[in-house]
């Protein structure tokens, strides 16, 4: 045993990929990484995400690593807006919901006992982006099934669940949009009572808290309670030598924390609203669906992420303008992309980029971030849209996390929640031609005329 490699391990589960990371317990460098997609599937009449599944394909690969290395400590961060129904019988009901079902079709109804903005924070979100709205869906379309459950639970603890057969709750997940918090008295909403489920909600314990154990091989794997996929990201640079910042996580979505912004300047036109830290502290926060947006705009428009760039034209007149997915401050009105054909592919990529800066740049204004910002994820393998972005907003100083932080790495921290972490970034530079500022403000401008600002 004493010879064997000592691995923590993080169960990362995003809203398409899945990935196990094992870490060395003493380096904290990834030594090992497993990927597998989320599997759909329909129960109840609501689109669900496989989470046994996901649970089987990690116990299997526990098992296998269990036989070269000792398991020390094992942590599962999620995506938000996801829970399981269990009944008296410790038997799965559903599990887990998928955010993207048409959860918000009672919307009328649901606004009628939602808690009001100033007290969970939570705007009326598309689909099931509420906890809470999609808890109402369940319990008006089916009664019995709520009856029958006896606990709910998030999805990280879904997974704590599976592992140590332990209910438990978790701070960051409960005040992730989710109409289930009141920020100002720091306890349940009201929403809590009036769907009459505070029995079905398990105690609340720290993300970190080891909740119990599961016998692997011969290990004895130490199972933590979990967290919300964002908040491990900030987890990271919360507890880093930056005090004083606006963190840009990002991923399928772009999560927008800062720090210096009080949540009474939170406006739910814009999809702005408050996350929770795991320490219960809230934070001011915008988002869109970034990644997604990319993805779906380089693939309708024939490019990829290796697509070189091309500016030199007349970039005026091909805006790109919102929005092709779902949340966000923007309506989603998928407007048509053939006019864009035309242009050469490095163009198109261009416009791409162009894109999703002047929306993260828009967002960054409505959160009134004028601190350091941190970009992290995905996005720094983009030098345009960074040096765009950093372009727009030459008076704050933007770095690049060089070490891709993102959430499994975020998640670490929970091994070691007093560990102060030393990050290693890049100062991101302007362009020298500034022509793009008054590209943006005709970009914002025609934003306005067109309507395309949820609220207007």
């Amino acid at each position: 045993m004493t010879n064997k490699k000592r691995l923590n391990i993080v169960l990362d589960i995003g809203k398409t990929n899945v990935k196990l990371v094992f870490f060395d317990s003493k380096s904290n460098k990834p030594a090992k990484t497993y990927i597998t997609k989320q599997v759909s599937k329909k129960k109840h009449s609501v689109d669900t995400l496989d989470a046994n599944y996901i649970y089987q394909w990690t116990l299997k690969i526990l098992e296998e690593q269990s036989k070269k290395a000792s398991l020390e400590k094992f942590v599962c961060t999620t995506h938000g807006c996801s829970l399981s129904l269990i009944d008296e019988e410790n038997q799965e009901l559903l599990a887990s919901t998928d955010y993207e079902f048409n959860f918000s079709k009672y919307e009328k109804k649901f606004q009628k006992i939602a808690p009001n903005f100033e007290e969970c924070n939570t705007p009326l979100l598309e689909n099931g982006l509420s906890l809470g709205q999609q808890l109402f869906y369940l319990n008006y379309t089916n009664p019995k099934l709520i009856n029958k459950t006896s606990k709910i639970l998030f999805y990280p603890q879904y997974m704590t669940w599976k592992f140590t057969n332990k209910f438990t709750s978790e701070i960051s997940y409960i005040g992730c949009h989710s109409h289930l918090w009141n920020f100002g008295k720091n306890k349940y909403s009201s929403l809590i009572t009036k769907l009459k489920i505070k029995d079905k909600l398990p105690p609340i314990n720290k993300a970190w808290d080891i909740i119990g154990e599961k016998k692997i091989g011969s290990s004895n794997l130490k199972i933590m309670n979990g967290i919300h996929d964002s908040n491990a990201s900030y987890l990271y640079f919360r507890n880093s030598n930056i005090r004083n910042f606006t963190l840009v996580s990002t991923g399928t979505w772009y999560i927008i924390f800062n720090q210096e912004s009080s949540i009474k300047n939170l406006n739910p036109n814009y999809d702005m609203l408050a996350n929770m830290d795991v320490f219960g502290k809230p934070i001011s926060s915008i988002r869109f669906m970034g990644g997604r947006e990319y993805d779906f705009l380089t693939s309708q428009l024939g490019v990829s992420s290796k697509t070189k760039i091309d500016k030199q034209f007349s970039v005026n007149d091909y805006f790109i303008y919102p929005s092709y997915a779902s949340g966000g401050p923007f309506k989603n009105k998928n407007l048509q992309l053939k006019k864009y054909l035309k242009l050469k592919k490095e163009q198109r990529h261009y416009l791409v980029s162009l894109y999703i800066a002047f929306v993260l740049n828009f967002c960054l204004d409505k959160i009134k971030s004028q601190n350091m910002i941190i970009l992290d994820g995905p996005i720094g393998k983009n030098q345009t849209i960074m040096k765009i972005l950093a372009t727009l907003r030459h008076k704050q100083k933007i770095l690049k996390n060089k070490n891709e932080i993102g959430t499994s790495f975020g998640a670490t921290n929970l091994f070691n929640i007093h560990k102060k972490n030393k990050l290693n970034t890049l100062v991101v530079l302007p362009l020298k031609d500034i022509s793009i500022i008054d590209s943006y403000n005709l970009w914002l401008s025609n934003i306005y005329k067109k309507k395309l600002i949820k609220g207007d």
